[in-house]
């Protein structure tokens, strides 16, 4: 009987320890890393490898879906959607293409991030055959680098969406990049390297802080085609 009131009473002494969240405890990390943060596309499925694809038709039809990524071992088959087509109520305009930065401080400082519009078919040109703009209607221009920028006040996390309106009838195909390798032509093997994460990863960096993007935005990108 003693031996059971002990237990008893050693059980009721440990449960508070066991109920403890670990993260309580949990080590901050390493410092050299306190100030990075990343930037990404925000994405409605339920996986990473899948490209978000919007269209805009030569008579301004614009819609878009989710398309699951195309098997690397069978070229020939086609990608499946994972999402039904979505049609905009705006004729020649995207829908609005989320941006996502993410961090888990607030800071004296503002944070800008960065992303290209990158052509992969057409020889599209910002304001000849398409301009960029802010989710409310703001017009965005490119850098001496071809560079969009996003301002986040005091680091705070959140999302920022852009659009994309036609301008021209030419067609062609762009995607949305985060990665700093401004004016990279898309071919097959054209890929981050993965011994070189430091550098192909890279959206900026000042001297208070790098952001990153994230390999899944470049191998399953953004993608916005005019017919």
């Amino acid at each position: 009987m003693k031996n059971t009131v002990k237990y008893i009473v050693a059980l009721i002494v440990l449960l508070p320890f066991a109920g403890c969240n670990p993260y309580d405890t949990w080590p901050i990390g390493l410092p050299e890393l306190e100030h990075t943060y990343y930037v990404s596309s925000v994405k409605t499925g339920n996986g990473t490898e899948q490209d978000l694809q919007h269209e805009i038709a030569a008579d301004g039809t614009a819609r878009f879906l989710l398309r699951n990524h195309k098997n690397p071992n069978n070229p020939d088959h086609d990608a499946i959607p994972a999402t039904e087509w979505i049609y905009s109520d705006v004729k020649n305009e995207t829908m609005p293409m989320d941006i996502r930065f993410i961090c888990e401080y607030i800071r004296k400082y503002d944070v800008i991030t960065y992303f290209w519009v990158e052509t992969r078919s057409g020889d599209l040109a910002d304001g000849v055959d398409f301009t960029v703009h802010l989710g409310d209607g703001t017009r965005l221009t490119p850098n001496a680098e071809g560079a969009y920028s996003l301002t986040w006040p005091n680091a705070e996390k959140g999302q920022q969406a852009v659009k994309m309106r036609r301008i021209s009838s030419k067609e062609g195909e762009v995607r949305l990049m985060y990665l700093y390798r401004p004016r990279m032509k898309f071919t097959a093997t054209d890929r981050p390297d993965r011994d070189d994460l430091e550098q192909t990863l890279l959206n900026n960096k000042t001297n208070d802080y790098t952001v990153r993007g994230f390999w899944h935005d470049y191998a399953f990108p953004v993608i916005v085609r005019f017919q």
